[in-house]
């Protein structure tokens, strides 16, 4: 027969089993995210952080050595000093990525700590000074570092704050992040609020009409003050409400008697068109 005049038959294919036989190809996907060392959110103060961090240096150090050989007693400066470099270096690594340092002559010294290139790097002055080091404005170390430091100094004003920070370490944005850690002090915020202020009420009609001195008078007593002979004598004062004149009387004794005679020595001095408006006390 011909290829013409051959049966066709139309063939469903199964794609289940097409499927199951087809080669499959896996994919991997890693996400990598940067994170801090946990005890950076979880310990207060910079200066407990640098201490545990000495403490695991430390540890790691003399696990790794023979028991005679291991090392004691409290931290030395050198530790200290280790472990804080640790510290920064981990804030750099973190926060730095190459786009906000362009602007600054930076350079990486033996540590490993980015540092700044100064105009005053030919001064005898210690390396930290001439050359600090950078770190970034936001950051939960670099505030606690800063408020370490504002505690350190009494609780200092920002310009003293920058200054005192500027001889080790140049914060990107300093005023502004100082400005933001000064703002969470309790007792710098205690002393630097406004008081409360009470408008004061009008004063009353005899303190401000058109009168003649000591028309309105307040009455008040000062004292004892004490005499020569050691005796006791009071002040008794007649003040003026509208021109706050004062006018002084001494009497001896605090007795009605002693204040009616130093009343009749005003009077007589001063006119008798008074109007009393305030006795303080009760004689």
């Amino acid at each position: 027969m011909p290829i013409e005049d051959w049966p066709v038959s139309e063939t469903i294919p199964d794609f289940d089993v097409v499927n199951s036989e087809k080669r499959k190809s896996i994919v991997s996907v890693t996400n990598t995210t940067t994170e801090q060392l946990e005890y950076f959110s979880k310990v207060s103060s910079f200066r407990k952080m640098t201490r545990i961090t000495a403490w695991i240096f430390r540890f790691y150090k003399n696990a790794k050595t023979q028991k005679k050989e291991r090392k004691g007693g409290s931290l030395d400066l050198e530790e200290l000093d280790a472990a804080e470099k640790f510290i920064l270096k981990q804030v750099q690594s973190q926060c730095f990525s190459g786009n906000e340092k362009l602007n600054l002559q930076t350079f990486l010294d033996s540590d490993g700590l980015l540092r700044i290139k100064t105009k005053i790097s030919q001064r005898s002055d210690l390396s930290t000074f001439r050359f600090p080091i950078l770190l970034p404005s936001k950051h939960a170390v670099i505030g606690k570092l800063i408020f370490e430091k504002h505690v350190e100094l009494s609780h200092a004003g920002i310009q003293i704050l920058m200054s005192s920070l500027r001889e080790s370490y140049w914060i990107l944005k300093s005023r502004k992040t100082i400005r933001q850690v000064i703002r969470t002090c309790v007792i710098c915020q205690r002393f630097s609020s406004r008081s409360l202020e009470v408008v004061s009420a009008p004063l009353p009609e005899d303190r401000v009409r058109d009168a003649y001195v000591f028309e309105v008078v307040g009455v008040d007593l000062c004292g004892p003050l004490y005499l020569k002979n050691k005796t006791k004598c009071w002040a008794v004062l007649f003040t003026c409400a509208v021109y706050r004149a004062v006018h002084i009387e001494l009497v001896t004794s605090l007795s009605t008697d002693s204040f009616i005679l130093a009343l009749r020595r005003f009077i007589s001095r001063r006119g008798d068109q008074l109007q009393f408006i305030q006795i303080m006390e009760p004689t």
